[in-house]
């Protein structure tokens, strides 16, 4: 299974947060990583993207102002490279593993960007969520 780990490394049993002062309004980062834990599978083909229903795909804001970005490297994105990502992105994570080897070892940073309009009555946003699809393969099966 792929587990989605805290940037200290425990796995996130509980939904990512994010805090927004409504009348500055701003961004804020948060990272995250997928590592595979079991020594059977590997995966191929996979896909992340945060879900946030009043945004549409490459609309600059949603309805209500708010944008999310992702993005998959090492370090934190520069400001440079959050303004050349689209609103509502998907990602591509490199394979996981092999048909050989489940790669159990390796870990993927994800960063998420959230804004925050400024401006805006003061409310708990928890209508984002995070889409992940992948192919889960068995180490040695070679079909």
């Amino acid at each position: 299974m792929l587990q989605i780990l805290n940037k200290d490394q425990e796995i996130i049993t509980s939904a990512l947060q994010t805090f927004h002062n409504g009348f500055t309004g701003g961004s804020k980062e948060i990272l995250f990583y997928l590592k595979n834990s079991h020594v059977e599978y590997y995966y191929q083909d996979i896909t992340l993207e945060v879900i946030m229903p009043d945004l549409i795909q490459g609309d600059i804001f949603s309805e209500s102002g708010w944008s999310v970005k992702i993005a998959q490297q090492s370090e934190q994105p520069t400001e440079k490279e959050w303004g050349e990502i689209f609103v509502n992105n998907k990602i591509n994570i490199p394979d996981i593993g092999s048909s050989e080897t489940a790669n159990t070892e390796s870990i993927y940073p994800v960063w998420v960007r959230v804004f925050c309009p400024g401006h805006t009555a003061p409310i708990i946003k928890s209508d984002m969520s995070l889409k992940m699809k992948y192919s889960k393969r068995v180490v040695g099966d070679n079909d």
